[in-house]
């Protein structure tokens, strides 16, 4: 929804007139099957429309067609109504422990899947967590098809048809990392001799690369900056990178989003500087990952759409 106290305001009797119009066809159907009059079903609809701020229906000469966004809000809708009417089963049998084995970087797990920690798919499955870390491509594919992995975070797209993916969060805005006694730390922005003259420590999952805008790319004054980054530390650790930032005098790029949760959450001395107006990056997305015949793709579909609304949650 649009605002994070939407839920306050939400009237949840919306979800009802919803499933009934998209379980019933059109509209006349609906407030049949709700008994209210055709109108109060219209009404709602309308109501719910302008809660999501977009187009959920479409009339048709057949009735109130449902657009794909419907339907996906529909899907949501249906788990909790499901599990509404689970509650009044009494013969309500708790179900075996689910395994789930999860494979990804070490910014994954602490980034992204802490988050689970506190919720209730804990409840229902056992997570196992392991390192990607020294496996290529090919192998990570091979983990997911032949079941040593069921959900693979990655910023890799891979091209397996048998490999379904789905965007769960992008990098768009990145920062530079220091230690908190670094001379730079007195910048309120960096340069590009800054950048370019400082030693790089980088963390080899996603190395972020500095390009100079293309305004400025072919002036002969920037040219200079043309060259690589001066590297000082690769590390497929991302606490390895941070730690190095704290004993040296090196900085590195990170994402924004990144650099700011260590900061704050894991308590390293670091400092977050703005880099320099004229240089950008590229967008880094990352995939959830699964094989299209997991037999727990329901299960991971749970938990890829848990972590989805608990990335945007933080934005």
């Amino acid at each position: 929804m649009k605002k994070k106290n939407g839920v306050k305001e939400f009237d949840y009797n919306l979800i009802k007139v919803l499933d009934a119009v998209i379980t019933a066809g059109n509209a006349t159907r609906a407030s049949r099957q709700l008994q209210v009059t055709p109108a109060a079903i219209t009404l709602a609809i309308q109501r719910l429309q302008q809660t999501y701020n977009e187009e959920l229906f479409i009339r048709t000469r057949e009735g109130l067609t449902p657009t794909p966004r419907a339907h996906q809000i529909h899907r949501a809708y249906s788990r909790v109504l499901d599990m509404i009417d689970a509650t009044f089963e009494h013969d309500v049998r708790i179900p075996p422990w689910c395994e789930m084995k999860i494979t990804g970087d070490d910014v994954s797990e602490q980034y992204y899947f802490s988050q689970l920690f506190d919720m209730e798919v804990f409840d229902r499955l056992r997570l196992h967590y392991a390192s990607v870390t020294g496996k290529g491509l090919a192998q990570q594919i091979s983990d997911l098809k032949n079941g040593n992995s069921d959900l693979l975070i990655a910023t890799h797209h891979f091209s397996d048809p048998d490999i379904e993916q789905i965007i769960i969060d992008q990098y768009r805005n990145y920062t530079a990392v220091c230690h908190v006694q670094n001379p730079l730390c007195e910048l309120s922005q960096l340069s590009l001799a800054n950048i370019f003259s400082s030693r790089h420590a980088v963390y080899h999952p996603y190395t972020i690369t500095p390009l100079l805008k293309k305004d400025i790319k072919n002036n002969e004054s920037f040219s200079f900056f043309n060259n690589h980054l001066s590297v000082g530390y690769n590390t497929d650790s991302i606490n390895g990178l941070l730690s190095i930032i704290e004993n040296s005098s090196m900085v590195a790029i990170l994402p924004e989003k990144i650099a700011r949760f260590f900061q704050t959450q894991g308590k390293y001395r670091i400092a977050l500087i703005s880099l320099p107006d004229a240089i950008e990056f590229e967008t880094i997305k990352v995939y959830a990952n699964w094989y299209r015949s997991n037999p727990q793709r329901d299960q991971l579909r749970d938990v890829i759409a848990m972590l989805q609304t608990l990335i945007n949650y933080r934005k």
